[in-house]
């Protein structure tokens, strides 16, 4: 059975998710959907997905929750199952939810924390919104481990990721549940934190005609454009006005049955197989490293 078909959504904590929305919306290229009784804020893309991002009131930078479309619910009750069969914590057992969007769904965390919704049966969309420039969908996330093996234990053993390909020595692992190169990235940090998130775009022109977009509003790229070698997409990074580092991106591979892994040597070719971005500097690794609030200058 396959169990998680695709990354729906990630929930990131705002200290006023209502002075943050005009960013994603009328800059980033979001469009509000729902508010849920928790004054968290869902914002959806242009494709049908119900909601890809979530601003929920906190101190800001923390994530807040990962959400994993499933396949089915009996697909649900599997992923919990396996949950409780290695010790992971159930936060919240299958259920019809009243929450936007509705489905069926269940919470449960990972070896450092991170809640993890699994849901399916969720509503969608049918047709974009009006607006005509801004992501697709949401395209991957990178966590930033305190424990990488636990962390890829559980990624493949609960919910059945596969492993495309990995940085050597395991200074990034990347993750699928599809056919797409990647969905969710691994990267040993000094802390449990979200490292950076990334939106598809439909075309590299497209990701060039966001960074040119971005530039007119007043936010330049950090790291950009580029392609990288692992996943094969082209990349542009930005800081969002409260210091979230995001992405757009646009074709990453699509990977064919047979396959198969490999490790590539960190450096700035392999990060950058263009040459255009300038490389990584000290300062994009260092939002990248995304401290909690307690550990922050």
């Amino acid at each position: 059975m396959t169990l998680i078909t695709r990354l729906r959504s990630i929930a990131i904590s705002a200290q006023d998710p209502a002075a943050l929305l005009p960013f994603y919306e009328q800059t980033w290229g979001l469009e509000r959907v729902a508010e849920t009784t928790d004054g968290a804020i869902q914002l959806r893309a242009r494709g049908p997905e119900h909601h890809v991002f979530t601003l929920v009131p906190g101190d800001g930078h923390s994530l807040e929750l990962i959400s994993l479309a499933a396949s089915s619910p009996d697909a649900v009750d599997t992923i919990v199952q396996r949950a409780r069969d290695t010790g992971a914590e159930v936060e919240q057992r299958p259920a019809a939810s009243t929450e936007p969007g509705g489905g069926y769904r269940a919470i449960i965390r990972d070896p450092e924390g991170r809640r993890l919704e699994v849901s399916a049966d969720l509503a969608e969309h049918d047709g974009a919104p009006g607006r005509d420039f801004g992501p697709d969908r949401l395209s991957h996330i990178v966590l930033n481990c305190t424990d990488m093996t636990a962390a890829k234990d559980f990624y493949q053993q609960v919910l059945g990721f596969q492993i495309s390909d990995w940085y050597e020595n395991d200074q990034m692992v990347f993750l699928r549940c599809n056919e797409l190169h990647h969905c969710i990235v691994l990267a040993p940090g000094r802390w449990t934190s979200l490292n950076h998130v990334a939106f598809e775009v439909e075309s590299a022109d497209e990701v060039m005609r966001a960074l040119g977009r971005m530039r007119k509003a007043g936010f330049d790229t950090i790291w950009g454009p580029g392609r990288h070698g692992p996943g094969g997409n082209v990349f542009c990074y930005f800081i969002d006005p409260v210091g979230n580092v995001i992405e757009y991106t646009a074709e990453l591979l699509v990977l064919a049955d047979d396959w198969q892994p490999h490790s590539w040597v960190r450096n700035q070719e392999n990060a950058d197989v263009w040459g255009t971005s300038g490389g990584i500097s000290p300062e994009v690794i260092a939002a990248m490293a995304n401290p909690p609030a307690g550990e922050r200058s």
